[in-house]
């Protein structure tokens, strides 16, 4: 497949002219990500080998078995109506078009912090508190998470404990061991030199702190020497990958630490790294996950932070315990139209100060950039690719550089995705599945064009999940497995998101996680493509599909005309 005609990307084309109908309803948002969120439990899966396939649905009557079942999704009436609107509508304009001809080059501009001041003020607000629960913080990749954290590493110090288990090996429980044993090498000293020589004096073996003697000890503020000789005493290297002792080790030391202190905060960046964990290590998983919410929920002495742009570690934690009353759930979303543009031309964003400043865009981060320039539709054509998905904008500006357009960059950026939806479309069973996957995949491809279809179709590109599972029941699902374990299997293989509503999100309207029912407002997660790429090319494909209806239509009136002409 290819992107068809510059911005005449016939959906994008669709959903623009239905834009500004909704724009009344909904302010524009694109957002779709790397995520996989699910707030279901996971119950077992069917064996693929006894997966009973449904039957074959042509692209007519599996959408309109689809629209019985979901019938307040709003649909075109033709070929060239909008199936989009609000979400990936008209994209934000400025008054005043940037000259980029009068603009300097920012080499460092790609590695600078953007704007996410909303997003720290939430966090920080919940960890300056006392501890409570263990915040979740989801978002697609390179969506600004780990520029985040390093702020708020940054403005808090020595209170931060951070643990990237992306770069960092916690395949084992031996390895977490030593990495949370590195890890506490910053407590000691959150201790004071009092706390420390009081724990010192209790340790059963002779302390190597104290053998430092008093001319070394008799000091306000420990030393590195110090920090050594205590750190030694509590976490000897003889016990380095013993999960058990690590642990016992931060219940003494949070336990003393003295009143009046900003509780430590905990960071686990890319906690999905404990997914890959194997059966044997259930026992010490669990244990560490007890510790991890103890430590926060009960005894309140440390903030804990989990971190992944995996949206099915919703899911894998509730079945490890954590569920929705032991941990908070927060999503960092794309970028907004107005901020996207920003991002990408330029304009006044709040520093981390909160000061407003000027941003040079990820355009000027050279003279081949600045000398591409961009006019308002090519605006248009990187928007509907891109969203505001940061990775995406970036990668979108470095393709445009290297292939000398902006056509030829969102065609690039386009590519992958396409190839992975036609992937999951045509041939599934060729998708490997994931390393941590517990179960073999229990969709085929009737089912991925099903929600492919709702997706496209509703104005938030955002289907609720009870809606979803029911398309997938009118498609067809085989015995002894549900709709939601389907539905999760899809997740889980990342064909499709699932996605919790949170207040720090902005690029899914609200209303598409909540709805009245009988007078109450319920909420309920939404299943969306993993990112806004990808839901470009679903909407290609729902264009494509139009198509096949027409023609298949037009073959029917057809054959129904010969018939009659040979009665």
């Amino acid at each position: 497949m290819h992107c068809g005609e510059p911005l005449c990307f016939k959906a994008t084309a669709a959903r623009a002219a239905a834009a500004a109908a909704a724009a009344a309803a909904a302010t524009p948002h694109f957002g779709r990500r790397q995520q996989r969120p699910c707030s279901i439990e996971f119950y077992g899966w069917l064996s693929q080998s006894v997966y009973l396939k449904p039957p074959s649905i042509s692209p007519r009557g599996l959408q309109q078995s689809i629209l019985r079942t979901i019938a307040y999704i709003p649909r075109a009436a033709k070929d060239d109506d909008a199936i989009a609107p609000a979400a990936a509508g008209q994209p934000y304009m400025p008054e005043e078009w940037p000259d980029f001809s009068k603009m300097k080059v920012a080499p460092n501009i790609e590695y600078t912090f953007f704007n996410r001041n909303k997003d720290y003020d939430m966090i920080m607000g919940h960890m300056n508190g006392k501890p409570s629960e263990p915040l979740l913080l989801l978002g697609p990749i390179n969506s600004g998470k780990s520029a985040l954290l390093k702020w708020i590493i940054a403005k808090e110090k020595s209170r931060v404990l951070y643990l990237n288990c992306g770069v960092k090996d916690v395949s084992s429980p031996e390895l977490m061991a030593r990495q949370l044993r590195n890890l506490a090498r910053k407590l000691p000293s959150r201790l004071g030199m009092q706390g420390m020589k009081t724990l010192a004096s209790k340790l059963s073996s002779v302390s190597k702190l104290l053998a430092l003697g008093d001319n070394v000890l008799d000091v306000a503020v420990p030393g590195e020497k110090v920090l050594n000789a205590f750190f030694e005493d509590f976490f000897p290297e003889d016990k380095a990958t013993d999960l058990t002792a690590v642990i016992d080790t931060y219940d003494l030391l949070l336990e003393n630490m003295p009143r009046g202190q900003k509780k430590p905060i905990i960071v686990i960046d890319e906690v999905n790294a404990l997914k890959l964990w194997r059966t044997k290590d259930e026992v010490a998983l669990k244990q560490l996950l007890e510790f991890l919410k103890r430590i926060c929920k009960e005894k309140e002495l440390s903030h804990i932070v989990f971190s992944s742009s995996d949206f099915f570690m919703v899911s894998w934690l509730s079945q490890k315990g954590l569920n929705g009353t032991q941990r908070r759930v927060e999503v960092l979303g794309d970028l907004t139209s107005a901020e996207a543009f920003v991002y990408v031309c330029g304009g006044k964003v709040d520093n981390r100060e909160g000061n407003e400043e000027s941003w040079p865009g990820v355009i000027a981060q050279s003279e081949q950039t600045l000398a591409l320039g961009m006019t308002p539709e090519d605006w248009k054509k990187v928007w509907s690719v891109c969203g505001g998905n940061m990775y995406l904008l970036k990668n979108c500006v470095d393709y445009a550089k290297q292939y000398g357009s902006w056509d030829k960059g969102v065609r690039k950026t386009l590519s992958e995705p396409q190839k992975d939806v036609a992937t999951a479309l045509e041939r599934p069973e060729i998708i490997p599945p994931p390393t941590d996957s517990s179960a073999p995949r229990s969709w085929e491809s009737e089912h991925y064009k099903a929600i492919l279809c709702l997706i496209a179709a509703n104005p938030s590109h955002a289907v609720r999940q009870k809606d979803a599972e029911a398309a997938l029941r009118a498609v067809g699902i085989a015995e002894n497995v549900t709709a939601a374990q389907v539905l999760l299997s899809m997740v889980e293989y990342n064909v499709v998101s699932l996605r919790p509503y949170s207040d720090m999100a902005r690029d899914i309207p609200r209303e598409a996680f909540f709805k009245m029912e009988w007078g109450v407002e319920e909420e309920e997660d939404v299943v969306t493509m993993p990112s806004p790429a990808h839901l470009a090319a679903a909407l290609l494909l729902e264009t494509k599909f139009q198509k096949q209806d027409e023609a298949e239509h037009n073959r029917a009136q057809a054959a129904k005309g010969d018939r009659q002409a040979n009665s």
